[in-house]
């Protein structure tokens, strides 16, 4: 009869050890979760981020850095029609008024949850950002080159062979 007793014992451990196990889960089931300090709450991308209030000078000398103004003037807007020229070429208080409107519509795309939308209203702020860089710069003093500069043959280069 040992052998039976050696096996009573055995289910008497797996009893205890499955008590435990119960109460830990219960305790576990109750109490939070640990964090870990390393990781901290799980990141979730939403894009590329939003963009600053006022477009820095390495985005208005880029590809996109001067768009052309597509759209009516603001209704506040009382001087000329600035529509088919670029920002570099309005002036500050348009741009001003052209920033405005732009982030006007970006609060609207943006309380849209349509994808598209959501597209939409990062660019409208990143032209935002655009308009108020270049009437920053325009106040500055900035002037737009002329059409002259673009045309202009370059001086040739110096011949590296040629002798002193």
């Amino acid at each position: 009869m040992a052998a039976g007793n050696d096996a009573l014992d055995v289910l008497k451990q797996i009893n205890t050890k499955l008590d435990t196990l119960i109460a830990l889960a219960a305790r576990a089931a109750t109490a939070p979760a640990p964090q870990n300090p390393w990781n901290g709450p799980a990141y979730v991308p939403t894009g590329q981020g939003t963009p600053p209030p006022v477009a820095s000078d390495y985005d208005l000398d880029g590809p996109y850095g001067d768009p052309e103004v597509k759209a009516k003037s603001p209704r506040d807007w009382t001087g000329p029609s600035m529509q088919g020229k670029h920002f570099s070429e309005c002036p500050a208080e348009y741009l001003d008024l052209v920033a405005d409107r732009l982030l006007y519509f970006a609060a609207q795309n943006a309380a849209d949850t349509d994808p598209e939308a959501q597209k939409k209203a990062r660019y409208n702020r990143l032209d935002a950002g655009r308009a108020k860089g270049w009437a920053a710069r325009i106040r500055a003093g900035y002037t737009p080159p002329t059409a002259k500069n673009f045309n202009e043959e370059p001086e040739p280069a110096a011949d590296p062979f040629a002798p002193f």
